[in-house]
């Protein structure tokens, strides 16, 4: 389903219908989802329509820009040590139009497959509110639905000389950069800083380096995914997130 769309089209998948088609001057954008049905008028013609992964941090509404994936298991993470994982995040689509060229991107829907649920990071108080996923560690990459679940390669950091145990991670939307072919890919990083606290962010640049060693994925071959979040003016927002009530 993702890609790029010369309308008139239509595309369906996994319960998502989607399709654009002309009706008199005007054309008409249609996506269903169970009962959840989306209908919108577009005026103008030499548009692209691009559906790609996006944060999922846009369903039901924006309510938080931050992401806590609880691991299954804890895991126990020596002082000093370096290690990378694999997790699964949730996935939201995102439906874009956009003239010839990937210009003046303009977001015209989201939508999901996954679950949603929400938790507090930290006390009643003064905790953050975030989207809530529950994953598996994983040793190598695994192979989820990309409708509905993303990969995230993380690599911890642990710069204390403490044993570190760890059974969530939080992150910021505005630091995610999703990539994808198939399978939908980020790379995430957790340094842990001491017993109680972390700070997490993203790899921003181009998918490279030993990463490319991998027989599952071509990395050349990925796309860089336009995000809900990069289409917004960051201000003042972090790109990373820090962990001070415990992980």
């Amino acid at each position: 389903m993702y890609g790029y769309y010369d309308p008139p089209f239509s595309v369906e998948q996994e319960g998502i219908a989607i399709s654009v088609e002309k009706t008199g001057e005007h054309w008409v954008y249609r996506r269903t989802l169970g009962t959840d049905k989306v209908e919108k008028i577009i005026l103008g013609d030499g548009k692209c329509l691009i559906i790609n992964p996006v944060e999922p941090l846009n369903t039901p509404k924006e309510i938080t820009p931050n992401l806590l994936i609880e691991f299954e298991k804890t895991l126990l993470l020596a002082g000093g040590a370096k290690r990378r994982i694999f997790l699964t995040f949730p996935i939201e689509i995102g439906v874009f139009i956009s003239d010839k060229g990937e210009k003046n991107l303009q977001l015209l829907d989201v939508l999901s497959l996954a679950r949603q649920k929400f938790t507090l990071y930290g006390e009643v108080s003064n905790g953050v509110l975030c989207k809530h996923w529950k994953s598996r560690i994983y040793s190598i990459s695994p192979s989820p639905n990309p409708l509905q679940e993303g990969i995230m390669e993380l690599t911890l950091r642990n710069t204390s000389s403490d044993w570190a145990s760890i059974s969530k991670v939080v992150f910021s939307a505005y630091g995610m950069k999703l990539y994808y072919d198939g399978d939908v890919f980020m790379r995430a990083r957790m340094d842990i800083l001491n017993r109680n606290t972390a700070e997490t962010g993203f790899e921003l640049q181009h998918l490279s380096g030993e990463l490319k060693s991998s027989p599952r994925r071509d990395f050349k071959a990925m796309k860089e995914a336009f995000g809900v979040y990069s289409l917004q003016k960051l201000g003042l927002a972090s790109l990373k997130f820090y962990m001070g009530w415990g992980f």
